[in-house]
């Protein structure tokens, strides 16, 4: 059965929860490919199912990486998205995502901050196990944002 008519079919039964249904296809699919073929947004599935497992969201970054990866095991979200700023350092600078990547099945995010001359003045990565709630969710829904308009 593909994924269409897994929806149609949850949403065509009362017998269980369709939340719960939802997000078991979610979980079997992956985010990213329910996204890609169903053309809703982060926004609407969260609206229509609430939190997603954190798991779901790392698997999701893993997947767009795998799928847009422009060098092996890389993606460079500046040419897709452009640089994701997270939050201010210390020192009022803002600490920016540039790019995921996914080796080994790893995912690992590598932050930049810039100098007054636009040189980066600081290089860090957090490893999947190391990502925080708003990280996370700020790049999922940041990046499927992005492409969910670049596809419209």
């Amino acid at each position: 059965m593909n994924l269409q008519e897994s929806i149609r079919k949850v949403l065509r039964e009362e017998m269980y929860p369709k939340k719960e249904a939802l997000l078991n296809i979610i979980k079997e699919e992956g985010l990213y490919n329910f996204i890609k073929d169903t053309g809703l947004s982060y926004n609407d599935i969260y609206f229509k199912i609430g939190e997603l497992p954190r798991e779901v969201k790392i698997q999701y970054l893993k997947d767009v990486t795998n799928d847009l990866q422009q060098t092996p095991h890389e993606l460079d979200l500046t040419f897709i998205t452009g640089s994701i700023p997270l939050y201010e350092n210390d020192n009022w600078q803002t600490v920016y995502v540039e790019y995921l990547t996914n080796e080994g099945n790893i995912l690992r995010v590598h932050l930049a901050t810039f100098d007054g001359d636009g040189g980066v003045d600081d290089f860090n990565t957090i490893h999947e196990d190391d990502l925080d709630y708003e990280t996370l969710d700020t790049l999922v829904s940041e990046i499927s944002d992005k492409l969910q308009h670049k596809r419209m």
